[in-house]
């Protein structure tokens, strides 16, 4: 593996997870109130970890 390569990716991910978007501003907003934050928190991840597979596998 390129460490240059898995670099790149690696840092591209976090910019993209670190970005305060809409999601991220309401999970962070339920977060501080203290309101269904497990079922909030699971469906963001489950639907980031869709969105993601399709993507990688839809490339080729």
């Amino acid at each position: 593996m390129n460490l240059s390569v898995f670099m790149t990716g690696l840092l591209t991910g976090l910019s993209l997870i670190l970005a305060i978007g809409a999601q991220n501003a309401f999970v962070l907003r339920q977060g501080l109130r203290g309101e269904h934050v497990l079922a909030v928190c699971l469906t963001c991840a489950v639907s980031d970890a869709l969105l993601i597979l399709l993507g990688v596998t839809s490339f080729g």
